[in-house]
């Protein structure tokens, strides 16, 4: 792996680091626009069929399970495991139980406005599932949606040879999720934002996924809210002073093991140390029970950064906006770090505890759009509702001034309609 000179290679590090991501997204969109093409003239049947060829079915499946398909696999889970996803469940919601928009109101002389924020209706969690289960990611969908009051949450997950993991059940069982269907990537985002045959529509898509998925969901914003574009994971490590290699060796396993396109990378003043890391890298990779999907993230998509200023490496980070960052050593520059979507700070916080038992979200912003939006919380299933009142008085003193904007924006009907409103007013 080559390890950049920041100072001498700035441009051409962040050329690398960012602007690779617009040429893979333009390969992936041709083909999400040709699932879609070919859902929206197949209709359900395609969703079968997509889910045959890469899914790997051996037969056609109902896409949605059964209530006592959902209760049997789930009782596959010992009581152990059953008790570990119930204890996440409970960090899950303790941390988001206080988020969430407020009511308020505001009141001038003549004019009342009424904020309040309310749920979506439907909401769809999407749950990864075509190299692994993801039995976390739907807890960290579904919790803040119900603490939102969503009326109606659906779960959809890639099922490899037509069966879902009975971990990713159990949680469904845990929270009382009876709609659970059995449809994986981008197929799966085109057929809840479109109601594609038996699949209802929803008003919010929220999940992390592939790729693919994350393009279709790109796509489909504006007929449905999503949560934000969360594709493949992303972690940069900053460290100001030498950590173990071999915690660091792990860590970025751990973000890398997830897909071929994750995008892992370390930023270190110490040469020695990330040649320590590499040699760690190399010495503990055959003890990975997903090294080929390792080996190819490692060396497609990341990357290693010997810098000289804390403030360079920090410049490049926060243009970067990585899905995860960890910061080891001097914690004080923290707040000059603004947009990764999480910030784990000192040498007890790998990013895995977060993935699954700090509480925090692990649905994060990714390529990016940590820049703009951050993780997935209750406020994220919430509209602000805004209701207005004015009264005889206010319209009478800036009705004319609202009137002359629009004379200035040329829109008559505006006028007129406040002109109107002042008569009918004034007649009492």
């Amino acid at each position: 792996m080559k390890i950049w000179d920041l100072e001498k290679d700035f441009d051409s590090f962040l050329s690398f680091a960012v602007g690779g991501r617009e040429a893979k997204r333009q390969n992936i969109r041709s083909v999400v626009e040709g699932v879609k093409d070919r859902l929206l003239e197949k209709g359900e049947e395609s969703l079968v069929e997509f889910s045959m060829k890469w899914d790997g079915w051996p037969k056609p499946y109902d896409l949605k399970l059964t209530e006592e398909e959902i209760a049997t696999e789930a009782s596959r889970v010992s009581k152990k495991d059953r008790s570990i996803l119930q204890g996440m469940i409970r960090n899950v919601r303790a941390f988001h139980r206080q988020q969430g928009g407020r009511k308020r109101t505001y009141k001038r002389d003549g004019l009342v406005v009424r904020e309040e924020f309310v749920p979506v209706e439907k909401a769809l969690v999407y749950v990864p599932g075509g190299t692994a289960p993801y039995p976390s990611s739907l807890v960290m969908g579904v919790v803040p949606a119900q603490l939102a009051g969503v009326s109606k949450v659906v779960v959809t997950t890639p099922a490899r040879h037509g069966k879902i993991s009975p971990y990713i059940l159990a949680a469904a069982e845990l929270l009382s999720i009876k709609d659970v269907y059995r449809i994986g990537g981008a197929q799966a985002i085109y057929a809840f934002s479109y109601g594609i045959g038996g699949i209802p529509r929803v008003d919010m898509i929220v999940g992390p996924g592939n790729a693919y998925v994350e393009e279709a969901k790109r796509d489909v914003y504006g007929r449905v809210g999503i949560d934000m574009l969360a594709g493949p994971t992303e972690l940069i490590i900053l460290c100001t002073e030498p950590f173990s290699p071999k915690a660091t060796a792990w860590d970025l396993f751990s973000q890398t093991e997830h897909d071929e396109m994750a995008t892992v990378g370390l930023f270190s003043k110490s040469k020695e140390h990330l040649y320590d890391t590499l040699r760690a890298i190399e010495k503990h990779m055959a003890s990975n029970t997903r090294r080929d999907i390792i080996e190819k993230a490692l060396k497609q998509n990341s990357y290693f950064v010997f810098y000289r200023d804390v403030a360079n490496a920090i410049k490049a980070i926060n243009l970067i906006a990585p899905e995860h960052m960890e910061l080891i050593g001097d914690e004080k520059v923290e707040t000059e770090i603004l947009y990764p979507g999480i910030i784990y700070l000192g040498p007890n916080t790998p990013v895995a505890m977060g993935d699954y038992y700090i509480g925090t979200n692990h649905v994060l912003p990714t390529g990016g759009a940590g820049r703009f939006t951050a993780g997935l919380s209750v406020d994220r299933f919430m509209k602000r509702k805004a209701v207005v009142k004015i009264d005889k008085g206010f319209l009478n003193k800036f009705g004319d001034k609202a009137i002359r904007l629009s004379e200035i924006e040329g829109l008559f009907a505006h006028g007129e309609s406040i002109k109107v409103r002042k008569e009918l007013a004034n007649e009492t």
